[in-house]
Parts: C-alpha cells; sequence; structure tokens
C-alpha cells in the first residue's frame, strides 16, 4: 500500500531536496548500516530521484537489489542474538517508506515554518503490516511544527539518539507523517 503524502507536491518536493542536500553537506548523513557498500554510494543519488521524481514505492523499487544490502542481518529472539538471511524486498520497502517519509515530514514542516504555520497533525499515512505500540499513541496528535522541525531524526540519529524525544517518523517502520491542523 503507498503512502498518502497530503502535499506532496513541487513546492514541498523542492524543499525536502534542500533539506536533503544540507544534511548531505553537513558531514553525518544517516546511513542504514544495513546497506552494503555499494548501497552505501548509491543511495543519495536513489534518494535524491525518489524525492524529485518518486515516492517510497518507487525508491523502494529502486533498492530491492540484492548488491546493496548486507546479505545477513542480526536480530533478537528471547534476549538471543541470531542471524538470518535478509530479506531484501522487505528491507527496501522499511527503508524506503522511513527514509522518504523523513525528508517528506521535513520538507512539509520547513515549508509551514516559511508560510508562519505554528501547528500540524500526525496522521497515518499509510496502515503498517506491524506496528510498535509507542508509535500508535501519535495518531492525531497537534503538535508545534517548530518541534518537529527541529527534533528531525533525534530519536535514531546521531547515534545513540534520544530514545525519549518526539519525532516523526517516530522510528524505523513508522507510517505516521504531518499535515495542517
Amino acid at each position: 500500500m503507498s503512502m498518502n503524502y497530503e502535499e506532496l507536491d513541487e513546492t514541498t518536493r523542492d524543499i525536502m531536496l534542500s533539506e536533503f542536500e544540507s544534511e548531505e553537506a553537513g558531514g553525518t548523513p544517516y546511513r542504514s548500516k544495513a546497506l552494503s557498500d555499494r548501497g552505501l554510494k548509491v543511495f543519495p543519488q536513489l534518494m535524491r530521484d525518489a524525492i524529485r521524481n518518486g515516492t517510497e514505492s518507487t525508491l523502494a523499487n529502486s533498492l530491492n537489489d540484492a548488491s546493496l544490502w548486507e546479505p545477513m542481518e542480526t536480530y533478537v529472539r528471547d534476549g538471543v542474538s541470531r542471524q538470518r538471511k535478509r530479506n531484501v524486498r522487505q528491507a527496501s520497502e522499511r527503508l524506503a517508506t522511513t527514509e522518504f517519509s523523513t525528508w517528506y515530514v521535513r520538507g512539509l514542516a520547513r515549508r509551514l515554518l516559511d508560510e508562519g504555520v505554528t501547528s500540524c497533525r500526525v496522521y497515518r499515512g499509510a496502515q503498517p503490516k506491524w506496528e510498535p505500540g509507542e508509535c500508535a499513541e501519535h495518531e492525531g496528535r497537534i503538535v508545534d511544527v517548530k518541534t518537529i522541525y527541529d527534533n528531525h531524526r533525534v530519536r535514531y540519529w546521531p547515534e545513540p539518539g534520544d530514545k525519549e524525544a518526539f519525532s516523526i517518523p517516530f522510528g524505523p517502520g513508522c507510517h505516521h507523517v504531518i499535515k495542517r491542523a
């Protein structure tokens, strides 16, 4: 299912791209540890392409290439760390949704601030296959736009992040974005 980005137009895309390029130039851009060396190298251009002309779905399709991912992933079950083969399709969809949504929220928040809008509403852009319980708590919440803008990635980047902070998306796999209140 595709995400619903209510104000994904050329104005928002231009701001998304500007914000993305700012983070890229800042010296510590976010990169998923699951990406291979090749994936780390091509990700910025794939993200730019999606911001300019695509969505999370087109980004996921671009990322759905095993050579872009580390082949194995570590997970914890019953307190024991284990390894398994990475599900590339699932990893592509998850990273694409989180990253495109992150840049949409960042771009729209900047746009709203520029327009003098002070509040926005958190909404679910699509129904996820699973959702963390704390993520669902934010549905419909009215929040300060500046808080959304200032808390870009604060929960997880730079590592270790601030797990107590509020940000949208809330974390990997979160399908929440913002709209005008």
